[in-house]
């Protein structure tokens, strides 16, 4: 009875100082304007949220697992904060503004511009990507390399599963030369789009990013918008099979005819690869584009 008496005492003592919280605040720029669909991540763990439109986040965890939040939003700097610091109620982060450096294409002036395509054009949706809040999945698309120039737009591909007008960020990555895998990001801001009622072309216009096409490109579809880190959920309206998914629903093909896809989980760094084979490819998130470039006289 002692023993048991002592184990109680110890479970209640590290209850006591082991405890969930809530960790509140707004992510803001210089000019104190909350930044939307920021990233607050629990350092070293794969746990995370994104601001709402207005910079505000809410993030629900152990004091014990959680010692400090990295910030990161496209076209700023991250920032550490560790949660000691944070205050019992909410707390401002500004973020200050990182400017990337591309590689642009050059467009020649004695010829025609021309638009191409960039993936597929005709492509059968046969199958569909639930995603979760905090996923990324990417394919590649290749150009020709003879036709040097930039992205102009990028189209995806949304079924009226799930609920079709939540908001997505599109990435646009060049290829690794080394593991053949996203590399480099080249969009220097947020590009988040949305669909209406589904089954439609979403269409991104980024002619005015400059990006350099070469050999083709990676674009990513990345899932922001949601019921943040707890397990609650929106609870779908359509079918029971999207109730953990709550967003956009990617429509899936097999036309571009290669053997694998790429995925990243919720508030992970790395990728992975899933393979088809050559008889039976992957089945690929509907997305294409098309590029400028000059047709020389």
């Amino acid at each position: 009875m002692k023993y048991l008496f002592l184990l109680v005492a110890v479970i209640f003592s590290l209850n006591a100082f082991s405890q969930e919280r809530v960790f509140s605040g707004k992510v803001v720029d210089k000019d104190k304007r909350g930044i939307p669909f920021c990233v607050v991540k629990a350092k070293d763990r794969n746990e995370g949220v994104y601001t709402d439109e207005n910079g505000r986040f809410s993030f629900t965890s152990n004091t014990d697992s959680v010692k400090a939040f990295i910030f990161y939003s496209l076209g700023y700097a991250k920032r550490e904060v560790p949660t000691a610091g944070f205050p019992n109620d909410t707390m401002t982060i500004e973020l200050e503004k990182e400017y990337t450096t591309l590689k642009e294409a050059v467009i020649v002036a004695d010829g025609k511009l021309r638009h191409k395509l960039l993936g597929r054009k005709k492509q059968k949706h046969i199958g569909d990507c639930y995603q979760k809040y905090g996923e990324e999945d990417a394919v590649f698309l290749r150009a020709d390399k003879l036709n040097f120039g930039t992205l102009k737009d990028v189209s995806v591909y949304i079924t009226n599963e799930g609920v079709p007008d939540t908001k997505f960020r599109i990435h646009v990555y060049e290829k690794d030369p080394v593991t053949n895998l996203p590399g480099k990001e080249l969009t220097d801001s947020n590009l988040v789009v949305h669909a209406n009622a589904g089954n439609e072309w979403v269409k991104a216009d980024l002619s005015n990013k400059r990006i350099p096409v070469g050999e083709g490109l990676f674009i990513s579809v990345e899932w922001i918008a949601g019921h943040g880190n707890n397990d609650a959920s929106l609870q779908s309206s359509k079918h029971t099979a999207v109730t953990n998914h709550n967003g956009q629903v990617l429509g899936l093909t097999r036309n571009y005819g290669v053997p694998y896809m790429f995925h990243r989980s919720p508030f992970h760094t790395d990728w992975g690869t899933t393979w088809g084979n050559n008889f039976n490819p992957m089945l690929c998130p509907m997305i294409s584009g098309t590029y400028t470039y000059v047709k020389k006289k």
